[in-house]
């Protein structure tokens, strides 16, 4: 499982805390979280719609002291706030991230927690800095955040989702044919789900072919196979609740990958993507790899996605590195 840590009922200090608020207004459902509630105006609030917009923003609110970062969009755009929050040294002290979800699947706001404008607005969050953070009701955790670097020549970015194969293709085609026509939440990827499950049954390479990866983790354990998909993680829940791991290591990263020629995969995947380890110790050698890790290294020709944002691996760069960017403190309100 996914590691969590420091779980708190409240933030231990006692001066108003600096609020500062990011919202993306071209997220997938963001007319529909602020119909009744716009954002403040008696607090620093920058709309950022593009990866530089976000990047300049973090900074400015740093250079303002803020403390408290509310975030309001999708998981594209709380990607790249962590981006920036934790590789940028902004911060002397990492700030408090409070999720405002109004994108099209909220994979991580879900599983960190988020602060709920859609039904009480802001004042609620406005109510919790003024207090210096001392309402019970609100709760903070300390999650782990994946550093994922492609390549030496290119930019580390973090995230808390990583995905190579069907769940790249799988995301893709969400993202291209489902939300266009108004299908958001887990609609999208539950009907990309099945999609790929047919394509399993009937050995259909048109929508997706398996990847070959070769992977290492830091304990020295080794996958290099043909692959139907690898997942790495520090969620606990993914989309449509799943949780394909069930390795029992103490490490913050958990992975999984499956093997093109994994036996009995549609009668297992129920087990798989609820990650119950009953049968799976004889299943490791059958295609099925679970782990947790602190490290991880893979060598892979495809493309891949950290948080729903879409990437490329190819051989002459290296291999992708997967590592802990930091430990960010997520408020719940």
């Amino acid at each position: 499982m996914a590691e969590t840590e420091g779980l708190s009922a409240s933030y231990p200090q006692r001066a108003p805390r600096r609020l500062g608020i990011i919202y993306n207004s071209q997220s997938g459902r963001h007319r529909r979280r602020w119909g009744r509630h716009p954002v403040p105006t008696d607090v620093p609030a920058i709309e950022a719609k593009q990866p530089e917009d976000i990047a300049r923003a973090v900074t400015e609110l740093a250079a303002l002291g803020v403390d408290t970062l509310a975030v309001a969009g999708g998981d594209g755009t709380v990607q790249c706030v962590l981006s920036h929050v934790l590789l940028d040294d902004l911060f002397d002290t990492l700030p408090v991230l409070a999720l405002v979800p109004t994108g099209s699947t909220n994979m991580t706001a879900r599983d960190v927690g988020f602060v709920d404008v859609r039904r009480r607005g802001w004042q609620p969050l406005l109510d919790w800095a003024a207090s210096g953070g001392r309402q019970s009701r609100a709760t903070i955790a300390d999650r782990a955040v994946l550093r994922i670097q492609a390549s030496d020549s290119q930019p580390a970015v973090c995230g808390m989702f990583f995905g190579v194969g069907a769940v790249h293709h799988a995301v893709q085609y969400t993202q291209q044919n489902l939300h266009s026509k108004g299908l958001r939440g887990e609609a999208g990827p539950g009907l990309a789900f099945l999609r790929f499950l047919k394509s399993v049954a009937l050995q259909d390479r048109r929508h997706f072919a398996p990847t070959r990866i070769r992977l290492v983790d830091d304990a020295g354990r080794t996958v290099d196979d043909p692959t139907l998909l690898m997942v790495a993680s520090t969620l606990d829940r993914l989309v449509l609740s799943f949780h394909p791991f069930w390795g029992r290591e103490q490490a913050p990263i958990a992975w999984t990958t499956i093997s093109q020629n994994a036996s009995r995969f549609l009668l297992r995947l129920p087990f798989v993507a609820r990650g119950w380890s009953r049968g799976f110790k004889a299943a490791e050698g059958a295609g099925y790899v679970s782990h947790n890790s602190h490290e991880l290294r893979l060598a892979f020709d495809d493309g891949f996605i950290v948080d729903g944002e879409f990437y490329r691996s190819r051989p002459d760069d290296g291999p992708v590195r997967l590592s802990v960017a930091g430990h960010v403190p997520f408020l719940s309100l």
